[in-house]
């Protein structure tokens, strides 16, 4: 189920404020954060400064290939796991290997392709290893077989939320650096700056967020992946 968070954009001191519901992130909530810097481009002139461009839809680190190339790479490298897994025999167990094709097509295509080479990959082991089990029950063989497919499926499902968690953030400080406006998150439980864009750390570095407080600007409230409430200042100066 989607959760929503509610995104706030302040023009100033005593202005009106516009609140809308968006949806809520694990980081740096990328829609808020958007939100606000148009809003903050828009009364500063900076409509046509050049902002960063968003992170590709596929990941760089396993090479900028569509999901399906990715997916049809992964499964050749399934394949011939168990080609390897067939010829070392049931008793040396090789399941660790599979992680690898699954966390390339996972990370470079996406939680649903990673999932469904998980269970394909699942499927071929039960058939590699079918007669060749020692249980004295068949049960025993499917239940591991099991096991092994929520193995697969917990590794894809965080490697899943740590792209989306890095993507994210990338794209969050990416943005941030090419605002011409001072701009910086603070933690609302602490009261304490997190991180601040290249204008921030020039200008306003030595200062605590009782101080920065006092300077009127837009705004936007996120929760942090721990769960923390924090809130993107950009300064109206």
């Amino acid at each position: 189920m989607r959760t929503t968070g509610a995104f706030c954009a302040k023009r100033g001191v005593g202005d009106s404020h516009d609140a809308m519901a968006v949806p809520a992130a694990g980081v740096l909530a990328a829609t808020p954060l958007l939100r606000t810097m148009i809003l903050a481009m828009r009364d500063s002139a900076l409509r046509d400064s050049n902002l960063a461009r968003p992170a590709p839809a596929e990941a760089e680190f396993f090479g900028d290939y569509s999901p399906a190339v990715t997916f049809a790479a992964g499964v050749i490298l399934v394949l011939a796991i168990g080609v390897i897994d067939k010829l070392t025999g049931y008793d040396l167990h090789l399941g660790v290997l599979y992680l690898l094709p699954l966390t390339m097509v996972t990370w470079s295509s996406g939680l649903r392709w990673g999932l469904a080479l998980s269970l394909g990959t699942a499927a071929l082991w039960l058939g590699i290893f079918s007669g060749a089990h020692h249980y004295s029950a068949d049960f025993y063989f499917y239940w591991e077989g099991g096991v092994l497919f929520v193995t697969f499926a917990v590794v894809v499902l965080l490697t899943s939320r740590l792209r989306e968690a890095l993507r994210a953030h990338e794209l969050s400080m990416a943005l941030l650096e090419k605002l011409d406006a001072p701009a910086y998150v603070v933690d609302l439980q602490t009261d304490e700056v997190l991180l601040g864009n290249r204008e921030f750390r020039a200008a306003f570095s030595e200062r605590s967020a009782g101080e920065l407080a006092r300077h009127p600007a837009h705004e936007a409230r996120f929760i942090l992946a721990d769960g923390r409430p924090a809130l993107l200042r950009i300064l109206s100066l």
